[in-house]
């Protein structure tokens, strides 16, 4: 049997591992943690492009030189299709065009420009999204200051204007 074409899989099955780990973690966690279930799903799916791509190896009887090449593509390719995926996720939870559709969904008589403003306080969502960084230990407040308490958010957004640069050539 020729496995060179297994390779073309291995993104792919790792993405719908990901997906599969991120649901259920979700759902176990009662939805109160969607920013871990998506980390794990995307290590987990990781882990599964390289234990795929062992066993392709393995079943082909390829040489152990072709291990490292493979690896770097398929875990490449696994990183940008995981990418695309966080951003289909975060696109439904905190684009403000998204959530002001669906609100306006949910108001079968409609609602006024005052509602809508009411509803969409600079200060509220500020406080929304401080309060979520707080309980997340992303972020503390020490004499009225903020400071960064978890870089890893940090490094994982600089990891994405990196990615963003490289991909569309613009700076955020």
């Amino acid at each position: 049997m020729d496995y060179r074409y297994l390779h073309l899989f291995c993104p792919i099955i790792a993405l719908g591992i990901n997906v599969i780990v991120q649901i259920v973690i979700f759902k176990l966690d009662k939805g109160r943690k969607l920013l871990r279930s998506v980390f794990t799903g995307f290590a987990t799916g990781a882990l599964s492009a390289g234990a795929i791509e062992s066993l392709i190896v393995l079943a082909a009887g390829a040489p152990v030189k072709n291990f490292i090449p493979a690896l770097v593509v398929d875990i490449t390719t696994y990183s940008a299709m995981g990418y695309c995926y966080f951003h289909f996720i975060n696109l439904g939870e905190t684009a403000r065009r998204i959530r002001l559709l669906r609100e306006l969904n949910d108001a079968p008589e409609g609602l006024t420009e005052g509602e809508i403003l009411s509803r969409y306080n600079a200060k509220e969502i500020i406080d929304v999204r401080l309060t979520r960084l707080l309980n997340n230990k992303q972020i503390i407040l020490r004499d009225a200051r903020y400071y960064v308490a978890n870089p890893a958010m940090l490094f994982i957004s600089r990891a994405l204007a990196f990615m963003k640069l490289i991909i569309l050539g613009k700076r955020i």
